[in-house]
């Protein structure tokens, strides 16, 4: 029966004199790596791995005070960029002997306190956060007061630190594309605005763009979700006789599913209506037709906000960094032509 029982803990005593180094230098492999050069802490990791040696986290962190251990407050996680958030956070905490747990607030501001007052509660370093609007979150104005450090991912705040892309210089971006396609009568569809600051940015930015461009003012479309397209409100739309040619998404799940909801009802996609969105998921470039779209990469926003965030702690000191968009000209949104006679010409081809 003894025999069967675990062996003892190997300690980080037993890790140091097996490779070499002092105790600190093997704390520092597991705690700041970015402390110590490549080779020395391979070495340490190394000698640490054949002797199936396990830092104590918990117990360290009670002694120290210090859990190295980030939040993370997203909207969903049904939306890749958001996962993509997380991974480019996780990745650059990593490399610091960071920690990162997550929760999401399903878009609901009265879900984000909450969220927030878990995460908190496992005693943080700091945190890294999407709210609904930041000019009125009753979590920031918490947060500064308890002097937690936080970032802003993907929300453009002059008032606090944030990583976001510019929301309406993106979306200027796009509308001026589907100008230069012909169009020039445009409609913006979105979820609730007052639940996304990042919508209504992007709604802004399009609207300055055809006053500028002299196109037709943008019709906003609300739907009662940001990634759920209203098949309703799609088939009124569509029986307009001054219908848009062109329907700009606030994301792009939501142009998707538009797209999914206009072929239902009958309708192709770039030939009868041209269709946008922003974010530049991946899984858009897959589709067919491929989707126009605003890229927003996700990963880098989490890995910039979370290297903001480390700054913070380790550091002191806030700034804000813009992370560079970039067009997708996918081919849902087309050259405007006359639907019939677009589609006849390509059946004749065939």
């Amino acid at each position: 029966m003894d025999s069967k029982r675990r062996k003892p803990p190997v300690s980080i005593l037993e890790i140091a004199r097996a490779a070499g180094v002092s105790p600190a230098t093997v704390s520092r492999a597991f705690n700041r790596p970015e402390l110590l050069n490549p080779a020395t802490r391979q070495h340490v990791m190394d000698v640490a791995g054949q002797h199936d040696f396990r830092p104590d986290r918990l117990g360290s962190s009670l002694r120290s005070g210090n859990t190295r251990t980030l939040g993370l407050v997203l909207p969903t996680l049904s939306n890749p960029v958001f996962a993509d958030c997380f991974e480019g956070a996780e990745a650059r905490a990593s490399q610091s002997g960071y920690s990162v747990m997550m929760t999401v607030t399903h878009y609901d501001p009265a879900l984000e306190a909450a969220a927030v007052h878990r995460l908190v509660g496992h005693r943080l370093e700091g945190l890294i956060l999407t709210v609904a609007n930041p000019r009125n979150s009753t979590i920031l104005k918490a947060l500064s007061h308890r002097g937690m450090a936080y970032v802003l991912a993907y929300n453009e705040s002059a008032a606090h630190t944030c990583a976001a892309v510019d929301n309406r210089a993106a979306a200027q971006d796009m509308v001026a594309h589907l100008a230069q396609l012909g169009h020039r009568r445009i409609a913006f569809l979105s979820g609730p605005l007052a639940l996304s600051d990042r919508a209504r940015s992007r709604l802004t930015g399009a609207r300055r763009t055809a006053r500028q461009l002299t196109l037709a003012p943008i019709t906003h479309y609300e739907m009662p979700t940001h990634t759920t397209a209203d098949k309703a409100l799609v088939a009124d739309l569509m029986r307009t006789p001054d219908r848009p040619s062109a329907l700009f998404c606030s994301n792009d799940l939501l142009a998707m599913d538009v797209i999914s909801t206009l072929k239902a009802l009958g309708h192709a996609v770039p030939e009868d209506i041209s269709v946008a969105g922003f974010d530049g998921i991946r899984y858009g470039a897959c589709m067919s037709p491929s989707l126009a779209s605003i890229e927003a990469p996700g990963f880098e926003i989490g890995r910039t906000a979370c290297h903001l965030l480390l700054q913070q702690i380790e550091h002191g000191g806030t700034r804000s960094e813009q992370v560079p968009h970039r067009l997708i000209a996918g081919a849902s949104a087309g050259t405007i032509t006359a639907g019939p006679a677009r589609r006849l010409s390509r059946k004749t081809s065939c």
